[in-house]
Formats: C-alpha cells, structure tokens, sequence
C-alpha cells in the first residue's frame, strides 16, 4: 500500500514538474508580440479591402513575405490621413507604409531602402497638361497632408495656381473635376489606378519621381536591416517589380463588379467581335509573325479570363467600311471621325489621333500639303482604311493601285508604278524592318492631316457598356505596345544585289575605320573634358573647405592602391583614383557656419552636414562623368552594418567604389590635424580602422588593410601636409 502511495506521489511530482515547466515555458513558445504597420486608409493598389473586409494589395503581400522569412508579427492598420501623419511627425511606435521620400524626411526619419517610384501625374476631364506650363492659372486639387503638393511647388516654384484644393480622399477630388469646379486632380498614379474613374491623364513633371519607402519608429530601427535585405533581393531577382505590377492589375479586378442584369446577360449571350485581319490600329492592334497583340486582344482575353464571356472573334477585310455599314453595337477598334453625340457618348477609353502616313521615294520632295497628291498614282493595300480615306477625300483625283500585301506596294514604287504609297505606319515599319538594305529607296514623306482618332466604343445602350469600360482599363495597363517582327529565314538574292552588297560592305569597312579613329579622339577628348571638371571642382571645394590639395591626392592614392590589391579592372581602378577627390563636393552647399566650426555640432547642425552627399550627388549628375563618380559621392558614408547616410545601405549593396573611399578618407582623416581635433598617429589610426571591421568598414577591405597599412603610411608621410 505504501509503495502505491509512493509510486503516485512520484508521478504527481513528475507531471508538476511538467506543467511547472510548460508553464515557465509558455512565452519561448508564444508568437511575437504584433507591431502595427500605420498605412493611409485610401483604396488603391497598395492596400485594399475585397468583398469580405480582407486586406490585400501590395503592402499585404510585402509584410507577409516579411513575418514569414524574419519571423515579425507586423500587422496592417489602416488609418485617415490626419492620424497617419501625426503619428509619424511623433515618431509613435510602429512601421509606416508608403512613406514618401523626401530630403527632409531622409535626414530627419529612419527610412527602408526605396519600394518603388511614384510618378506625379495629373488627372483631368477635357484638358491635358504636357508642361508645368500648361498647369499655369488653373484650378487644381491636390490631397491634404501628402507630400505630392510639397514636392510640386518646391520643384516648380514659378507655377501660379489660379486656385488649389485640398480634399482628404481622392474621391473628392474626382468629384470635383466632374462637376466642374476644378480643371485637374494632381496627385501620384497610384490614385489614378481605378477602373472607376476614367479621366485623361498627363504627365507634365517628367523629372518628378518621390521614392516610395518604409518608415521605423526608432524603436523599431532593427528591423530596418532585415526588410532592407528583402527588398534588395527582391529588387535583384525581378520579385518587387513583378508585386507592383500583380498589385496593380489585381486592384483593378477587384473593382468590377457585375451587376444581376450584367450576370444575366453573361450567362445568356455570345458576344461578337469584329476586328481588321491585315490593318495595324496600333496600339489598339497590331499583328506581327507571332499573331495579333495590342489593348484588343487583351480585353477579349480579359473578357474570357475573368468574366467567363463567351466570345466569338471574326477578323474581316476591309475593316472600316464594314463596321460602318454594318454598324456592330461593340468596336473595340473604331474610328471617330465625327462629333456626333451618340457616337462620342460610346467611348469607353481614352482617343488617340491617328494618321496614315505618306511613303515615297528618297529623291522626292517631302509632301507639305496634301493637295500635292491630287492626279498622283497613290498605292494601297486593298480594302484598307487608306483606300477609303483616299476616295473620301479625293474621289476620283487621284489614281487608287490597290494590292494585297505590303511587299506588293514596295515592288510598286520601287518599279515607278505608283508615285506614293498610304498605308499605317506600324504596318509599314514593321515591314520594312531588317529589310533597309533591299528598301533603301523610301522615306516617309508625311502625314494624313485629318482629325481621325481610334479608340474603343460600345453603343450606350448595350447591357455590358459600363463592365466593359472597366475591362477596358484593366486590358489597357496589360496591352504591351512594342511590336516584334522576326527576321526572315530566307532572303531572295540576285546576283545584282551581291554586287551592290559587296560594294556597301567596303564602304562600310572604310567607314568603320574613320568612326574608330573619330571615337579615339573623342574618348581622348572626354577624358580631358573629365580632368578638367574634376580639377575645376577640386578647386571649389579646396576654397569652400579646410581640406587640403594634399588630403585630395593621398585619399586617391588610398583608393587606387586598394582597388589595384583587389584586383579590379584597369578602367575601375583609373575611375576611382580619378574621382575620389570629388567625394565630399557637395559640402560646397553646406553653409560656412557649420563647416568651419571649432568643436562639434549639434544634432541639427550634423543634420544640415549629413545632406552634402545628396547636394554633391545631384551636383555632380548632369556632368556626365559617370556611375563611379556618383556613387563615390552618393554613398561614400554608409556602413557596412547598414548604420550610415544617407540610404542606409548594408554590405554589398554599398557599391565597391564608396567602400574603398570610406576606409581611406577615414584614416586619413584621422591622421590629419583638424580644428576641432589634433592629428593621430598611424598605429592611433590603424586601431580605430580595425575596430571598424563588419561595423563601419567591408571585412575583405580590412584584411588588405592589415596587409597594406606600411604603405598608407609611406603614402601619408610623403604627401604630408
């Protein structure tokens, strides 16, 4: 009995001991602690809701991908504009998604790597804006709280507003153009990506682009070099381009949304298609070797893929006359070429001008009016639109030669049977591309001068006009406009065409021995146009800094004895000597109270410093002298650990140029006498370098340092100011 009571106590205890274990346990096990990623609460492919109030969208896919590689626990919370913004301005604990990157937020803000670009666009009713110009005097609605409205006046201070609007969701500001009271919605094209609205869009600030970027409270700093990491993978192997474009396309599905009677008539019906079988509407159409591309075929493979329509797809000759005598209640490639209300009310995308244009031979002259082509011989292919332009235009002026194919109307003038040829341009190129040798006789000579424009129409009436409007814009943001054209297998040589071959190829040999010597003295050239910038803005920066010519030379003798060791390639190496002077150039636009001071800077003062390799940078982009230089001066004060300025770069993502120059203009910094500090001696020096190793400085770049430190100081002793 007592050995029971023994044997029962024994395992109470043990499963005490278990319990007491799990117990004490429990928090290894439990999942992290959830960190709140603040992101604004404004539906677009970046973040959305689906039908069942799930997220989804961009920043969805990104965390996800996130939490599982690294093991967070960050969660989506979207917020208003108001809150978001005061919560960042406050550092509040958190991430923030869709931060745009500003200089004043890069110095001020703890920022990922860029996401992507944003580009600046403007959204309008009737109007479009190809310049800043354009902008000049009309009343404009930007979104409260967003940087896009800072961004624009800082960029293009001379623009004068008639009036500005700020709305709190893009919504309003849609509204807005509709019902007149504003001519344009300026805003990112992120905004813009909604098959509910279909505005004209410009792009007036084609050097406008904001990088897109995560924000860290400063608590959450650590996590930087993780997602930092990500994106930089990402970014290499195609993966982040190929989750903003799946975002955007799924954003705009998840818009469509079909109506009962739209169902209905889905489920009842077939819908036919009609679309020209030997004309090129680029870029509604095109066919090439490869078949039929163009925003056509990938609406009705949109129309077939996501909708389930069933489609029937007929490709006709003599494609315009048809559709106007037959009058199809859906074109997806028409022709509008007059203001007739109901037509005009059909359009279901944006109208692009077209023109056919004018082929004629190299000696011609070039057609300045088309009253030239009146009683001229014109060739055609047969049942085009050219053919019907032609005789609606000119009736019996002029004389129609109309053939079957695009080589027909080559051989035609090439043989003086007709004087010019009319056709559409895509279809015309691409048949003359890989054939200049044989074609070498035509040029285009000009371009129809009639109003026409093409676009996609749907009668008002018809069930599906307003779904297809949707998939319009969907099928617009697939349709890949570049066209392809294989090279033919076999040519057709004669013994005429060997001869005039072998007598261009000797004038091409000789010519491509004068391009050589021409391109030696222009290299040659170049290459003193280089030194001649970098001494000149040696120069500036010796007057404006209290660095020394001297510190310039031993900096690129550093440099260059490092990127020899590592065995680089002889133009990596000269680059680098080169323009390794030029790494703190942009302290040109530091003020003087803050360079020459004597003792150290304040938080804000450092702030101010901190911005010179970004001014250096930009100073240095429009001189052509090439990635080495500007990555030098870009990058040449972030660390390997990902702790420096101003991008927060980690390892390998520094490029090799700025690492070299960080490892050299630190010792030699050290070894000089400063104001606010004396100079120290090599072995000093050496200590604070090594001390660096996987923190400041490239591990490699430190083991040669170990090697070469003798010769950093032969270099510094013998320059020694």
């Amino acid at each position: 009995m007592n050995h029971c009571w023994r044997l029962l106590l024994k395992k109470s205890l043990y499963a005490l001991q278990v319990l007491l274990f799990l117990f004490c346990s429990a928090p290894l096990f439990a999942a992290p602690q959830p960190v709140p990623v603040w992101l604004y609460d404004d539906e677009n492919f970046e973040f959305w809701r689906d039908a069942n109030g799930h997220y989804q969208g961009y920043y969805q896919d990104l965390f996800q991908a996130i939490n599982e590689k690294y093991g967070y626990n960050f969660q989506l919370h979207p917020v208003n504009g108001e809150e978001i913004n005061r919560r960042f301005s406050e550092n509040s604990f958190g991430l923030y998604a869709g931060v745009l990157r500003t200089e004043e937020r890069a110095t001020t803000k703890i920022l990922s790597m860029r996401l992507f670009d944003n580009e600046v666009v403007a959204a309008s009713l009737i109007r479009n804006a190809d310049t800043p110009d354009d902008l000049n005097h009309a009343r404009v609605v930007f979104r409260r709280n967003d940087a896009t409205f800072d961004q624009v006046r800082k960029r293009y201070p001379e623009l004068t507003f008639r009036n500005v609007l700020l709305v709190d969701a893009s919504q309003v500001g849609f509204d807005l153009l509709r019902d007149g009271k504003a001519d344009y919605y300026i805003n990112d094209d992120s905004e813009m990506d909604d098959t509910q609205h279909y505005y004209a869009i410009s792009r007036p600030f084609p050097d406008l682009r904001i990088p897109v970027t995560i924000g860290f409270s400063p608590e959450l700093e650590h996590a930087r070099n993780d997602i930092n990491q990500l994106i930089s993978d990402w970014q290499q192997s195609g993966k982040l381009h190929q989750l903003e474009e799946n975002s955007r396309r799924n954003y705009l599905v998840s818009r469509i949304q079909l109506t009962p009677q739209e169902r209905a008539w889905i489920e009842q019906n077939t819908l036919d298609i009609w679309l020209p079988k030997n004309e090129n509407f680029a870029p509604l159409i095109w066919q090439d070797r490869s078949g039929y591309h163009g925003t056509a075929i990938e609406m009705i493979k949109d129309m077939q893929e996501l909708l389930h329509i069933k489609v029937n797809v007929h490709y006709v000759d003599n494609y315009v006359a048809r559709m106007r005598k037959e009058n199809w209640p859906v074109r997806l490639v028409d022709i509008l070429s007059d203001q007739n209300p109901l037509h005009t009310s059909g359009i279901i995308g944006p109208l692009q001008s077209w023109h056919n244009a004018w082929y004629t031979r190299i000696d011609e002259p070039f057609i300045r009016d088309e009253e030239q082509i009146r009683f001229q011989r014109v060739g055609v292919l047969r049942d085009s639109y050219a053919s019907l332009y032609l005789r609606e235009h000119f009736g019996n002026d002029i004389t129609l030669v109309p053939v079957d194919t695009v080589d027909q109307l080559f051989d035609a003038i090439d043989n003086h049977r007709v004087d010019y040829i009319l056709g559409d341009l895509s279809s015309l190129e691409l048949a003359l591309r890989g054939n200049e040798l044989f074609r070498g006789i035509l040029k285009v000579a000009g371009l129809t001068r009639s109003d026409d424009h093409i676009g996609a129409w749907v009668a008002p009436g018809h069930p599906l006009h307003s779904l297809l409007t949707e998939v319009h814009r969907i099928s617009s943001l697939r349709a890949q406009l570049e066209r392809h054209r294989e090279t033919p297998m076999t040519l057709d040589i004669s013994k005429n065409t060997l001869k005039v071959i072998s007598v261009i190829l000797l004038i091409t040999v000789v010519f491509s021995l004068f391009l050589v010597l021409l391109m030696r003295r222009q290299i040659k050239k170049n290459h003193l146009v280089n030194r001649s910038i970098v001494e000149a803005m040696e120069k500036v920066n010796r007057a404006h800094d209290d660095e020394t010519g001297s510190h310039i030379q031993r900096v690129a003798a550093y440099c260059g004895l490092l990127a020899r060791e590592l065995k680089l390639p002889h133009r990596i190496v000269r680059d680098i000597e080169r323009f390794a002077s030029l790494h703190d150039v942009g302290k040109i636009a530091v003020p003087e109270r803050i360079l020459r001071k004597e003792g150290p800077l304040t938080a804000e003062e450092f702030s101010e410093m901190k911005l010179h390799t970004l001014k250096g940078w930009r100073i240095i982009q429009g001189l052509g002298l090439g990635t080495i230089a500007e990555n030098i001066i870009h990058y040449h004060h972030e660390k390997w650990d990902g702790s420096g300025y101003p991008e927060g770069l980690k390892g390998e993502q520094i490029p090799i140029e700025a690492r070299i120059l960080a490892l050299a203009d630190v010792y030699d910094a050290l070894r000089q006498k400063r104001v606010y500090k004396p100079g120290f001696s090599h072995e000093h020096a050496c200590g604070v370098i090594l001390e660096g190793a996987g923190k400041h400085f490239d591990p490699q770049l430190i083991a040669l340092f170990r090697q070469l430190h003798p010769k950093f100081r032969d270099i510094y002793d013998a320059r020694a100011d």
